[in-house]
C-alpha cells in the first residue's frame, strides 16, 4: 500500500494514496449530511463517527484516553515525535497487516494535530467493514455454530504466526459479516512481537476469554458456552478435528 504524508497549519496528515490521490484534509470535517451513526467505543476511550466521503464508506476515530487519566486530560496526548504518535502507529501497522494479507480494515488517513510545542490530538479513519457486527453483538441475538467459533480461532492464529500482538483482542473488536467472513478491529497501542517474545499469544487470548465472560454475567441473554470457547481453541490449534477430551486439557492448561 502506498501511503504519503502532508503538513497544512498544525496538523500532520497520512494518507492511503491508492485511496485518496491528492492532499484532502477536509475528509476530517464529517458534515452532518454525510454522517450515518456515531458511538463510543466499548471502552469509552474514543469516538467513532460513520459516514460516507466520495461514495465510499469510512470510519472516523477520535482517539480518547481511558482509566482514570481520562477523567482529566481527555484527548491530549504528550507528543514524542510524529512517528511515535498513536494514529500514525495504527494507521502503518493496519497497512502492514493489509500487506500481509490478514483481515483488517483498510486504513484511509491519518491526522495529528499539535495543541502546544509538547501536545497532539488525532483521528485516523479506515474503510468500513459493511453488513457486519460485533461477535458480543451477534451473541445477544443467538449462538453461533461451533465452526464458526472454530474459524474465529484460526483467524486470531493468522495473526499470531505473523507476530500481531492485539492490544485489546476482545468481543468487541471481532466483526462477523452477513457472508460469514471475520476481521478484527481497533488496533490502537497494537505492535509487531519479536519472534523471540514469548507467552503475549496467550495473553490475547485469555483476555478476550474475559471479555466474553464479562458480557455473559452482564448480559441477560448471551449465547456463550464453554463449547464454543474449545471450539475456538480448536480451529486457533489448526486440528478441527481434535477429540473433546485434548481440547479440554488444553483448555484447563491455558486457564
Amino acid at each position: 500500500m502506498r501511503h504519503t504524508q502532508y503538513k497544512s497549519d498544525h496538523h500532520y496528515v497520512l494518507l492511503n494514496q491508492d485511496v485518496l490521490s491528492a492532499f484532502c484534509d477536509s475528509v476530517f470535517e464529517t458534515s452532518a449530511d454525510h454522517v450515518t451513526h456515531i458511538c463510543s467505543d466499548a471502552q469509552g476511550r474514543g469516538t467513532v463517527v460513520f459516514f460516507q466521503h466520495e461514495d465510499r464508506e469510512l470510519v472516523l476515530k477520535r482517539y480518547h484516553r481511558g482509566g482514570l487519566i481520562g477523567r482529566f486530560v481527555k484527548d491530549t496526548y504528550f507528543f514524542r515525535g510524529l512517528n511515535k504518535v498513536r494514529m500514525w502507529q495504527e494507521f502503518r501497522l493496519l497497512a502492514h497487516m493489509r500487506d500481509l494479507g490478514l483481515p483488517v480494515p483498510r486504513p484511509i488517513a491519518a491526522r495529528c494535530s499539535k495543541t502546544s510545542p509538547f501536545t497532539y490530538q488525532g483521528e485516523v479513519i479506515v474503510e468500513r467493514i459493511c453488513n457486519a457486527q460485533t461477535l458480543a453483538e451477534l451473541l445477544c441475538q443467538q449462538a453461533l455454530p461451533e465452526k464458526t467459533w472454530e474459524a474465529i480461532g484460526l483467524v486470531i492464529r493468522r495473526f499470531h504466526q505473523h507476530h500481531v500482538d492485539h492490544a485489546d483482542l476482545n468481543a468487541c473488536n471481532i466483526l462477523i459479516t452477513a457472508s460469514g467472513q471475520i476481521y478484527l478491529i481497533d488496533f490502537d497501542k497494537s505492535h509487531i512481537r519479536s519472534p523471540h517474545d514469548h507467552g503475549w499469544n496467550q495473553v490475547n487470548l485469555s483476555r478476550l476469554r474475559r471479555s466474553l465472560q464479562k458480557w455473559q454475567k452482564q448480559q441477560p441473554y448471551f449465547h456463550f458456552e464453554l463449547r464454543h470457547w474449545l471450539a475456538l481453541e480448536r480451529g486457533y490449534q489448526g486440528a478441527r478435528s481434535m477429540p473433546a477430551q485434548v481440547s479440554r486439557s488444553a483448555s484447563a492448561i491455558s486457564r
